[in-house]
């Protein structure tokens, strides 16, 4: 049976339509939260917590780190995202509605609203029927209707997230995923909470740069000069920074999970409650060095 598509609602912004799987990732990777609202016609609306369609469960800390340092890290990671999601940025990513087209989709539906909420009864119990089978089939059917009717001129967009835009100037929220910035000479640059997943700064200068939670997960920092910068709680998960000079730099709450630190200049950084390259937690007062 084709899948219904759900729209998503956080601080009065409609988003969407997306597959349950498409949410199911955006959960996981913290993009949205439970307190998100979802809904089938944009009409009615239960959190997606409430509504049981979605996997809720947080993402799992690393075996390593003892359950008082794994507190603290969840905090601090759950403190970024909520910093992450408040940013004006994520607003741009919003599916601009057309009035009139959205009228007539609603009017399409609506008489299948019953139909709906017994999809959402027999999901949630976990108790199928043909009856409920076929009255699911013609909600699809009408979901799917309405939204080609109002989307014909504009495909449904890929990802929650926004677009990478590899030309932005950097700022906070800046999206440069998988973006070439190889030789970047930018010292002292603002970043808070950039997506920098794989992004190749090979050669950066940076030195003094302020990239406080920053996702840099699989970026490539090969000789990147970094010294003096501020890195507090960014996420370096499988990232290359062989040869990087991170000297004096501030690395609390960073992850440094499965990253390559061969020939890392790290003197004098701080790496009080870092997750450390084997998943270990560091000890606060411990500069140059995880222990």
């Amino acid at each position: 049976m084709t899948q219904p598509l759900w729209y998503l609602r956080h601080q009065g912004k409609v988003y969407g339509p997306f597959p349950v799987p498409q949410i199911d990732t955006a959960l996981a990777e913290g993009d949205v939260t439970p307190e998100w609202e979802v809904s089938l016609n944009e009409s009615d609306w239960l959190t997606i917590a409430e509504s049981g369609q979605f996997n809720c469960a947080p993402p799992d800390l690393p075996d390593a780190a003892p359950d008082s340092e794994a507190r603290g890290w969840r905090e601090e990671r759950q403190r970024a995202r909520q910093r992450w999601l408040r940013e004006p940025h994520l607003t741009e990513s919003a599916v601009q509605h057309d009035l009139e087209r959205d009228a007539r989709a609603r009017q399409a539906i609506s008489t299948d609203h019953a139909a709906t909420e017994a999809l959402l009864r027999e999901e949630k119990h976990k108790r199928t029927s043909p009856l409920a089978a076929l009255l699911a089939t013609l909600m699809v059917l009408s979901v799917g209707v309405a939204i080609l009717w109002g989307q014909r001129e504009k495909p449904i967009q890929a990802k929650i997230a926004l677009v990478a835009d590899c030309a932005s100037l950097p700022g906070d929220g800046m999206n440069w995923t998988s973006c070439d910035k190889r030789g970047l000479h930018l010292p002292g640059m603002r970043a808070h909470n950039a997506r920098l997943e794989r992004v190749r700064l090979d050669e950066a200068r940076l030195s003094g740069a302020d990239l406080t939670y920053a996702m840099l997960r699989g970026a490539s920092l090969r000789n990147a000069q970094l010294s003096g910068s501020i890195l507090v709680g960014v996420d370096l998960t499988g990232a290359d920074l062989s040869g990087a000079d991170l000297t004096g730099a501030d690395l609390r709450f960073a992850v440094l999970a499965g990253a390559n630190i061969t020939g890392v200049r790290i003197d004098s950084a701080r790496l009080g409650k870092a997750v450390w390259t084997d998943g270990r937690s560091c000890e606060d007062g411990a500069p140059g060095a995880c222990r």
